[in-house]
């Protein structure tokens, strides 16, 4: 069986967005986005469905003083698996516990779409990742699913 490739321009974003992730920094999120993405349901009045969206989201996230790490970063055939850890502070209304699974679906180069995941199982089926244990925290794993 074939694997399936990622899409183009799928590793050199997962490199930028773990340095974006690491250092906190949005201006290294942003090139990396399309002007349409969508990140959330389209009907939910915090639905995201722009580059400017998604950063003013990021944006108070970490203004309400959350942090993270990401615990996984796994290239698949339809985009990327991010595993992240959030902490949030003592009292934030957002916070919930356990881990957090997103899934940049990459088209034309650029992330056009974040669909957050409670189990990593349904968001390595999203992204096109076949089953198997996460990657490295550290690292950026190519696990694509096969054809």
């Amino acid at each position: 069986m074939a694997a399936m490739a990622s899409p183009p321009g799928t590793h050199a974003i997962a490199v930028q967005l773990r340095r974006a992730y690491a250092t906190r920094d949005l201006t290294l999120l942003g090139p990396l986005l399309a002007d349409d993405v969508r990140w959330g349901d389209a009907d939910h009045p915090r639905g995201c469905r722009n580059r400017a969206d998604v950063l003013r989201t990021y944006a108070n996230i970490m203004g309400e003083g959350a942090d993270g790490d990401v615990t996984e970063m796994t290239e698949g055939s339809e985009g990327i698996l991010c595993g992240l850890s959030v902490h949030w502070p003592e009292g934030a209304q957002r916070g919930r516990p356990g881990p957090l699974y997103h899934v940049y679906l990459v088209r034309e180069g650029k992330i056009a779409e974040i669909r957050p995941f409670d189990d990593r199982a349904r968001a390595a089926v999203s992204a096109g990742v076949e089953p198997g244990e996460p990657g490295e925290p550290g690292g950026i794993v190519r696990r694509v699913h096969g054809a």
